[in-house]
């Protein structure tokens, strides 16, 4: 592992020599920009981790430099010490803080509190930096797990349509095919019989909706949209809610992820309405531009305290969903005037 690279920022000659001197037996590495350009320009070059930089230059504030730096993803674990003399006030310092510095140092200081100050602030960025490696790791063991789960769920659908549905389908042919060859038989053994061609029948109908549940055949075949309308019809059949499903005429562009988070944040979204809501009307809007998915559920039930519910597992689920496509998902709710789930996706 090379040495630290700390970027000191500053106009004054002899302070620079002051931290040469300190920091020379140190083990870092430094450079020195003497203004706020020559630092910007040496960041993509050196890419410090630690940045020591004076809070008054002759070209640019420190705060407003600061604040650039940390609105950049690129050196968002890149940290900030601000520097400054004593006539920087305490309303100032906060002001640093709350553009995102790590720590400040006031002039003159000692050497002792100079490497602690650094040296923490490394400590503080390799904490950071581990604890982002194991969240990208998290993350593509998540996205496997759910690749994995979608996979198994398609094939045990498959099996459970083609086999157990084919298998009950013969049977009921077996029964009305009985029922045909034995006009005369007594009326009791008739009921009997048309009773077993209606409970096979019920059969025939409960394996396709198992089927459909744990991997519906018209999302690889139809599509999103087709899915979802089909979702809802079926949700305002069975749970007699007003449910209005709108969209745009395209969904060209969606990989099968996306559209597997998708209608999978919507079927957990909709039961929560049903289990939960008691609402009377939903309407789930859908749209895709070139760059962004948006999907809205809005129903008109009671609403409920999003603070209370924030780490239920069904919307801790469908965050994690959303974020396996680096989407954004978010709850608004107000008790007595119903819920918004929205849900937004890049595309690109």
């Amino acid at each position: 592992m090379g040495m630290n690279r700390i970027l000191l920022v500053d106009d004054d000659t002899l302070v620079i020599k002051i931290y040469q001197s300190i920091l020379k037996n140190s083990g870092f590495e430094l450079e020195v920009a003497t203004t706020g350009n020559e630092m910007l320009s040496s960041l993509a070059v050196k890419k410090p981790d630690v940045i020591l930089l004076d809070v008054i230059l002759p070209d640019h504030n420190g705060l407003e430099l600061c604040k650039q730096v940390k609105n950049d993803p690129a050196f968002s674990t890149t940290k900030i010490i601000l520097v400054s003399g004593r006539e920087i006030s305490p309303v100032q310092v906060a002001e640093g803080i709350e553009m995102g510095a790590d720590d400040y140092l006031v002039k003159p200081f000692h050497p002792k509190e100079l490497l602690a100050r650094l040296k923490n602030c490394l400590k503080l960025k390799q904490t950071e930096e581990a604890l982002r490696q194991k969240n990208t790791e998290m993350k593509k063991l998540y996205n496997h797990l759910q690749h994995v789960r979608e996979e198994e769920r398609k094939i045990i659908a498959r099996e459970v349509q083609e086999e157990l549905g084919q298998i009950t389908a013969v049977l009921k042919m077996d029964i009305d095919w009985l029922a045909m060859q034995m006009p005369d038989e007594p009326k009791a053994q008739k009921e009997r019989m048309l009773n077993a061609s209606f409970t096979t029948k019920h059969m025939i109908e409960h394996i396709r909706s198992i089927a459909s549940s744990l991997r519906p055949s018209m999302l690889d075949e139809l599509g999103l949209y087709a899915s979802l309308e089909a979702h809802c019809r079926k949700m305002k059949s069975v749970h007699g809610i007003d449910m209005v499903f709108k969209h745009d005429d395209r969904e060209e562009g969606l990989t099968a992820e996306i559209k597997t988070v998708v209608y999978r944040i919507c079927q957990e979204a909709l039961m929560n309405v049903i289990q939960h809501a008691d609402a009377v009307e939903v309407t789930v809007y859908i749209q895709l531009d070139k760059q962004l998915l948006q999907l809205r559920i809005v129903d008109n039930g009671k609403g409920f305290d999003i603070a209370s519910q924030e780490n239920v597992l069904g919307l801790i689920s469908m965050r994690e969903r959303a974020l396996s496509v680096n989407g954004h998902f978010q709850i608004d709710s107000i008790l007595g005037e119903g819920t918004t789930v929205s849900l937004s996706i890049p595309c690109q």
